[in-house]
């Protein structure tokens, strides 16, 4: 495992703001050996030209150029061609700390685990917010920790970024495709197919707060994060039997809240909304 090839993936549509920043501050890590992904993702604004030059400035710097097809299509092309022994995925917004990658790296060695995230800070503009569920320590948990944790949605989430995940899982399990909240629909595969699952407490991410980015707006969209969870609910039936009580609360507490914003709908997506969620099932 020493010296292992890390592949940093970073899919990005008409980024050219911040992309510039996000590179940066991974070709900036005190890991060096690095292989940088950057999946432009169809771009119709200077982002292209704008990895171009970071590219000239490192080698380690390979662009793929595609057709525009999603989020989930960007992931899965830089997995599916990564050649590191494991993966990173990091949205083009956001950035990260210098000693980040060397901090997952380390810890996955420390404890022979094979996923780390990192913690991570909600960077707004005039301050930041991390939580601090693991008051300053560093815990490992296993496979069933880890996921009774992700339905509790506190210090293990969804996201699909910050996380140092050994490359064979990641590969195993690629993202869905045209699919809002693609990583509800993901990450408990991820956590199955591990045995020990790492979380740092120190923040070294920065996830960019911005008013226009799905997570932070209600839409029928927003169906879709419900079809993911009644999809690990079926999973957890056959594999975690002992977690479904959990998951089933979980996924009613958010119909509710889902109800509580459907006046943020008109009619016709209203109509829409109640046709995609008749088929969710809490049985």
């Amino acid at each position: 495992m020493k010296n292992s090839i890390i592949s940093i993936i970073i899919p990005l549509f008409n980024m050219e703001k911040y992309i510039h920043k996000c590179v940066q501050s991974v070709t900036s890590q005190t890991y060096k050996n690095l292989e940088i992904l950057l999946i432009d993702d169809g771009s119709t604004d200077s982002s292209r030209e704008i990895c171009m030059e970071l590219a000239k400035e490192d080698k380690r710097i390979t662009i793929i150029h595609q057709e525009n097809s999603g989020l989930s299509m960007a992931r899965n092309t830089g997995t599916t061609i990564a050649k590191g022994q494991y993966v990173f995925y990091l949205d083009s917004d956001d950035y990260i700390h210098p000693q980040c990658i060397e901090s997952l790296y380390n810890s996955i060695a420390k404890y022979n685990a094979e996923i780390a995230q990192t913690n991570f800070y909600y960077d707004y503009p005039d301050f930041f917010l991390y939580n601090n569920g693991l008051n300053g320590n560093d815990k490992v948990f296993t496979r069933e920790e880890a996921m009774s944790l992700l339905i509790q949605q506190d210090v293990i989430k969804n996201f699909a970024w910050g996380k140092l995940i050994r490359a064979d899982i990641a590969k195993k399990h690629l993202f869905p495709r045209d699919k809002y909240f693609e990583d509800v629909y993901w990450k408990f595969h991820i956590i199955h197919d591990c045995t020990k699952y790492v979380a740092l407490s120190t923040p070294m991410l920065y996830y960019l707060q911005r008013k226009t980015s799905i997570s932070g707006t209600f839409s029928l969209k927003n169906v879709d994060q419900l079809i993911g969870e009644m999809e690990r609910l079926d999973f957890l039936i056959l594999n975690y039997p002992s977690l479904v009580s959990k998951a089933k609360k979980s996924l009613i507490k958010k119909l509710h809240q889902h109800y509580l914003h459907i006046n943020l709908l008109n009619k016709k997506e209203q109509a829409a909304y109640f046709q995609r969620t008749q088929y969710i099932r809490l049985y």
